[in-house]
């Protein structure tokens, strides 16, 4: 069973477990600021922005509808909880949408790519 290191954030055992996060926010700007973040310190492999997604949801006891752009950011369980914690600290949103969807699958070779582009290498100072 997969267990919490709390000096580094991850969850031990989780690093061959690929996730899809979706994230929306407010324009594609907006999210491809954050994505490319993510990316350079490792947290993503990659990070899809697609503007011009209609949002309807429930705010403070109201209908709301926004165009949002969505995020589509692939990483390993291990890194969500950094993801997480670095989304928060660069997202405009108070509640920011950070959905996990674990992978059924995929194809192998690009699944060990993600794999590999979130892993920690020591001495390059990712996080």
């Amino acid at each position: 069973m997969p267990t919490d290191d709390p000096g580094t954030g991850l969850i031990e055992g989780d690093e061959t477990r690929v996730v899809v996060v979706l994230l929306t926010g407010p324009t594609a700007d907006e999210l491809r600021s954050i994505g490319v973040r993510l990316v350079e310190e490792r947290l993503a492999a990659c990070v899809n922005v697609l503007p011009g997604a209609t949002s309807i949801y429930m705010w403070q006891d109201a209908v709301e509808e926004s165009e949002e752009a969505l995020g589509l950011v692939k990483t390993t369980a291990a890194r969500l909880r950094l993801l997480e914690a670095r989304v928060r600290e660069l997202h405009p949103y108070e509640v920011p949408e950070i959905l996990a969807l674990e992978s059924a699958g995929g194809s192998s070779a690009f699944l060990d790519w993600i794999r590999d582009s979130v892993t920690t290498r020591s001495g390059d100072g990712a996080a």
